[in-house]
């Protein structure tokens, strides 16, 4: 049972995890790479089935966030309050940005009809729909696998979920991870959340270079999906693949700013993420001995 319940695990979060990396945001979002429509369709479901929602609605406000970085208007930066952009801005995007503004961003979306049946605006019957295809898929994931496989699915699913939240959150706060690249934005890169989020935590490499689809540039930038995008660019199932420039890759002098040695995460930003989530788990956070 151990054995099976590790596979289905790993395999349910390397294709959620890559379905949101690599489905929604470098391919969807940003246009870092073209691949074939079916193969598409495949990443885009890893991530819908991650209770990610309609892709549309995901790009619209990921494209937002570039735009309006750190700044009033940015869907979800720890600027307006950690627990705003770990999961409260989820609740207030019709406030944020409408879904004429949201359709006006997503055109090349907009031309696809299987994209647009699944929601193209911030409405709850897109997040209805999603929990109903989310619910109908560890149904017949149970069939297939039985009880330990939607278990191992789920607890894939927790993680990856909130590990894509911690990329808005985590990499926007000072004092953790490190600057290679001056961005106009606060945008860092944090090794662990690198690591969780298969490839995103490299995101000052990200908003440095937004077009890219490689996030870790440097050797020890573990990059998950960069090297699965390899993969199909050998295969010949992926092509135009946008990389950084050379200089963005050469070794360079890293800026760590007010980081503890461990983690690379300062004892007051590690209060402020603590209480944040306690809150959040409505669980009381204990003092410090």
């Amino acid at each position: 049972m151990a054995v099976s319940f590790t596979l289905w695990f790993l395999v349910s979060y390397y294709w959620h995890g890559v379905g949101i990396t690599l489905g929604y945001h470098r391919l969807l979002t940003h246009r870092s790479l073209k691949v074939p429509k079916w193969l598409s369709y495949f990443w885009t479901a890893g991530a819908y089935l991650c209770l990610m929602g309609a892709p549309v609605v995901w790009v619209g406000v990921h494209r937002l966030h570039h735009q309006k970085s750190d700044i009033d208007g940015d869907p979800h930066s720890p600027v307006h309050g950690f627990k705003h952009a770990l999961y409260g801005w989820m609740f207030h995007m019709a406030e944020t940005q409408s879904d004429e503004e949201l359709q006006s961003q997503v055109p090349d979306l907009m031309k696809d009809p299987v994209l647009k049946f699944l929601g193209c605006g911030h409405s709850a019957r897109q997040a209805q729909l999603c929990l109903f295809f989310n619910v109908a898929a560890r149904v017949l994931l149970y069939f297939i696998g039985g009880p330990v496989a939607v278990v191992a699915n789920l607890c894939a699913v927790f993680v990856v979920f909130w590990s894509t939240q911690l990329v808005n959150t985590v990499c926007h706060l000072d004092g953790i991870g490190y600057r290679s690249h001056d961005t106009r934005e606060k945008s860092r890169n944090v090794w662990w959340v690198g690591i969780l989020a298969v490839g995103e935590g490299w995101h000052n490499n990200h908003h440095a270079y937004p077009k890219s689809a490689q996030h870790g540039m440097q050797w020890f930038e573990v990059d998950i999906t960069w090297y699965t995008i390899m993969l199909l660019e050998r295969l010949g199932l992926a092509t135009d693949v946008v990389r950084p420039p050379v200089a963005a890759r050469k070794p360079k002098k890293i800026a760590i700013e007010n980081s503890s040695p461990i983690g690379l995460l300062s004892e007051s930003s590690m209060t402020t993420m603590t209480e944040a989530i306690s809150e959040a788990l409505n669980q009381p956070v204990l003092d410090k001995a």
